[in-house]
């Protein structure tokens, strides 16, 4: 598998992951006749989103808690909105996937200001209410005065396509690699210690003095720390990596041969992210790794291929946030 098809595999995954926000408006007892309020969130959204509205008159909005928040653990809704009718107007409230607590106050809107301005003021909160549920490194509570809404530490695994270039005789290859780390965050910074694993498939090298297949597998440990700016995410990672490299080769003259070694490198890596979902994020990496050991795949004292010191890569990443 070529770095082409690695990065259209990384986009398809993304693609599915990130799928559009589902906002769900239920319209309960004595709540009010908002005809388009549904356009209205639509259009103030400012991404694309699935809006439908569900209407159970005989439920009391006041005790709709509870069906809400079972409506978002199932997967049918991101956000549940619905409006109760108190003195001298409404209070708007919404459930969303927040762990210790799944019910905020968005709004009160006083019913003087006219039905046009109520679709647009409640339209106006739910907008501002996704952007916060789907932001990563944006505490949720923080955003809506709510305590302890989110756990400061997250597992995340990250799957990465990239495309290796190796100044030396090996030339450019593609690689996929998986990953795993536990991140902590903090007044806008993210330190996050993981590991990754990765597959580089075998290339062949083919130079004046033979041919050579080459394959490599890799193990790598990291820590990244990382910046966050609302939805995005600048990030470096110092990193070690243990490659197992198995190389054959083949003389021009008939004579064969063939290694595996262990490859040790230092490097370091750096990308930007960004959110496609609560969850899901999307990032571009870039990285250089410098071999501690030179390594050449030598048959009967003749250089067949040399595997050089300094390698480069730059690929997709898709990160997953448990």
């Amino acid at each position: 598998m070529r770095g082409r098809e690695l990065a259209w595999l990384i986009l398809l995954i993304a693609r599915v992951a990130g799928a559009e926000p589902r906002i769900v408006l239920v319209e309960l007892r004595d709540a009010p006749a908002l005809p388009t309020l549904r356009s209205q969130v639509e259009l103030h959204a400012g991404r694309r989103a699935s809006v439908r509205t569900v209407t159970a008159r005989d439920l009391d909005p006041m005790s709709y808690g509870e069906r809400a928040s079972q409506l978002i653990a199932s997967g049918e809704a991101t956000v549940v909105v619905w409006i109760a009718r108190v003195d001298r107007g409404y209070l708007v409230f919404a459930a969303g996937g927040w762990p210790g607590r799944a019910l905020v106050e968005l709004v009160h809107v006083g019913a003087d200001i006219g039905d046009p301005e109520i679709e647009r003021t409640i339209a106006l909160k739910i907008a501002g209410l996704l952007d916060v549920v789907l932001a990563p490194g944006i505490s949720a509570g923080a955003a809506l005065g709510v305590a302890g809404a989110e756990p400061r530490a997250r597992w995340r695994i990250e799957i990465t396509g990239a495309v290796v270039r190796e100044p030396h005789e090996r030339g450019r290859d593609g690689r996929i690699a998986f990953g795993a780390s536990r991140a902590w965050r903090g007044a806008g910074w993210t330190i996050a210690p993981g590991l990754a694993g990765y597959w580089q498939p075998q290339t062949t090298v083919e130079r004046d003095r033979g041919r050579a297949s080459i394959t490599e597998l890799g193990g790598v440990v990291a820590i990244e720390a990382g910046r966050a700016s609302g939805p995005v995410q600048l990030f470096a990672r110092p990193r070690f990596v243990a490659a197992v490299v198995a190389a054959a080769g083949t003389s021009n003259d008939g004579r064969h041969g063939d290694a595996t070694v262990l490859a040790p490198y230092v490097g370091l890596e750096a990308g930007i992210g960004r959110a496609v979902s609560d969850t899901v994020s999307l990032g571009v990496v870039a990285g250089c790794d410098v071999a501690l050991i030179h390594h050449e795949l030598v048959i009967d004292g003749a250089t067949i291929v040399d595997l050089g010191r300094l390698r480069l890569h730059v690929g997709i990443s898709l990160t997953v946030a448990l």
